[in-house]
């Protein structure tokens, strides 16, 4: 079974995303880069592992394009974010240990329901309560560590956009929008990783 899912897709084959599956080395760049500034940061390597993963099973999906090579896509991306909210929580802030598990399941209750729309913004309804987190992490982190989430945050906002309009804008750009969505948000994982290398201590 074929997943037809994206404006590039018109059809099946391996080669029928070609722009979308090769863009994916955005992902890899980026989680070689996260690895190679972690220099012992085990939560930080496991996010540049994650980005690794992150790239294979995007190109899984948009080669193969099958629902167990959508598990492989979706799955990683998932981790990234909850991995990231617990380090951040455990790195930035005062919260007992034993509450960050609760704050991070509730994002992810959070995303799983956003995924029970998948037919409203193209899917991108799941991404929206790591949107609003970033944004919300970026916005207290301003005077503390500079803009960098918040540039993340931004960046994310287009990359969803753009993910978003992608099938809308298919009769005037075939190759549609998804491919920016791996460029944009490659940057947003080199970025938000890079932020959790300095240890400021930790405030309420």
């Amino acid at each position: 079974m074929t997943l037809d899912l994206y404006c590039e897709r018109l059809g099946p084959g391996l080669l029928a995303e070609p722009v979308n599956a090769v863009t994916n080395v955005a992902f890899l760049l980026a989680g070689v880069w996260i690895l190679r500034r972690a220099r012992g940061d085990r939560g930080v390597a496991l996010l540049g592992a994650l980005t690794l993963a992150i790239g294979a099973g995007s190109t899984l999906f948009h080669t193969l394009a099958t629902p167990l090579a959508l598990l492989a896509d979706v799955l990683p991306i998932l981790l990234f974010q909850l991995v990231f909210l617990a380090l951040y929580l455990q790195r930035r802030t005062a919260l007992p240990a034993s509450q960050v598990p609760w704050w991070v399941a509730a994002f992810f209750g959070l995303t799983l329901l956003g995924r029970q729309q998948p037919q409203l913004l193209n899917g991108s309804l799941a991404y929206a309560p790591a949107l609003l987190v970033l944004l919300a992490l970026g916005l207290r982190e301003w005077r503390r560590q500079g803009p960098l989430l918040v540039i993340c945050a931004g960046l994310f906002a287009l990359s969803l956009l753009l993910r978003s309009v992608d099938l809308v804008v298919c009769p005037w750009l075939p190759l549609g929008t998804h491919p920016l969505w791996h460029l944009l948000n490659a940057a947003v994982l080199a970025g938000v990783s890079a932020a959790l290398l300095d240890r400021p201590a930790a405030a309420p």
